[in-house]
């Protein structure tokens, strides 16, 4: 009886190796499947970091031609304001009339204003402008910072997979122990 128990047990004990064996084998199938959809997602999350590192530099530079624009604008207002209070002091001097007083100082002082109103609207816009891209810019840079890290933990992931490998492998080593010890228990194998 104690021969065909220890026979039952080494059977079981067999078993319980292949199936560790059997169980192995997939796990590295499966690690391996992993690991390599892991590198090719990391790939992926490098490439659109870097993608999205070179449209951040482009916004930047949209955001300095924005303002530049917004300047050069402002600039021809002002100028195109001195022409007209230039046409408006040499039509009063023409007609005989004093330009630094009375209503003739109030209208050009009124052209003044708003020449001075539409250059500084439009440093505005270009200044709007170009806080649109900075911000842009600064969202993608943060695209960027968050697919490097995605790509650092896909990476990470591909390479310590293999940890289900060795859960694999110690579950198979305690059936065994399990047997071996019930086994042991039971009385020798041989009479």
């Amino acid at each position: 009886m104690a021969i065909a128990s220890g026979t039952a047990a080494a059977i079981t004990a067999a078993m319980a190796l292949a199936g560790a064996a059997v169980g192995t084998v997939s796990s590295i199938q499966q690690a391996e499947s992993r690991r390599q959809q892991a590198e090719y997602q990391s790939k992926l999350a490098e490439r659109n970091a870097r993608q999205a590192g070179q449209s951040a530099e482009l916004a930047d530079e949209a955001a300095r031609r924005e303002k530049q624009a917004g300047y050069e604008s402002a600039v021809k207002k002002r100028q195109e304001a001195a022409r007209i209070i230039g046409s408006q002091r040499a039509q009063a001097s023409a007609s005989g009339a004093q330009a630094d007083a009375g209503s003739q100082l109030d209208q050009i002082m009124d052209t003044a204003e708003k020449g001075e109103l539409d250059a500084l609207s439009q440093e505005q816009q270009g200044a709007d402008a170009a806080y649109g891209q900075q911000l842009r810019a600064w969202n993608l840079r943060n695209q960027s910072a968050g697919a490097m890290l995605n790509a650092e933990s896909l990476n990470n992931h591909a390479q310590t997979d293999y940890l289900g490998l060795t859960t694999t492998l110690l579950n198979g080593a305690n059936r065994m122990g399990r047997n071996f010890y019930t086994l042991g228990t039971r009385g020798p194998l041989l009479p």
